[in-house]
């Protein structure tokens, strides 16, 4: 759950730079929208007088809010997402961590990675 100030942007920007299906809450679009690609589900909400508050900005520089572990290729997902003009922060690189990874940022601040593991150790916690 990723709180917004603006659903319909949120929306916009998921599915247009980043691929994503969005579904519109019905009985309140402006509250609430559902965005899915591959096994990845996100939803986002609204609430009068709620701001955004991305980790980032309360653990700066380094923290992300969502870590998305994409099927197949995850050069090809960049060079798609960099073709959609989403906002990247940076290419794939292979982090100490055992993950091979870019990050997105979203307008209000949330920042996205998408990682792969490159060791059998974060293999195996990327399948817990």
């Amino acid at each position: 759950m990723l709180l917004v100030a603006d659903v319909g942007r949120a929306a916009e920007y998921y599915r247009d730079a980043l691929g994503f299906d969005v579904e519109s809450f019905a009985p309140n679009r402006g509250h609430y929208a559902y965005a899915s690609r591959d096994e990845c589900q996100l939803h986002f909400a609204r609430f009068e007088a709620v701001q955004p508050r991305p980790n980032s900005e309360v653990v700066p520089p380094d923290m992300f809010d969502v870590y998305v572990y994409p099927d197949g290729d995850l050069d090809a997902l960049h060079l798609e997402l960099v073709e959609r003009g989403a906002e990247l922060l940076h290419g794939p690189v292979e982090q100490a961590y055992g993950m091979r990874e870019f990050r997105v940022r979203d307008p209000f601040g949330y920042v996205l990675a998408f990682g792969q593991p490159v060791s059998p150790r974060a293999e195996r916690l990327a399948s817990d």
